[in-house]
């Protein structure tokens, strides 16, 4: 079976990039399997927030 190919940090059903860390019957916490592919996906998600946002005030300042 191959790996999925991520293109943004999925919810935390999907258990082939999630772990489970701690539970305590209350709270659950999730750490990602792959840290460095977690990282790159933060980064690219922080890009494109950036991205929609300045072109957002472009339009604004018009």
């Amino acid at each position: 079976m191959s790996k999925p190919v991520y293109t943004s940090i999925p919810p935390t059903t999907d258990y082939a990039y999630w772990m489970l860390k701690f539970t305590d019957g209350k709270t659950s916490i999730f750490v990602p399997r792959d840290k460095d592919l977690d990282r790159q996906l933060k980064v690219k998600f922080q890009a494109e927030v950036a991205g929609r946002t300045s072109v957002r005030r472009k339009k604004d300042n018009r």
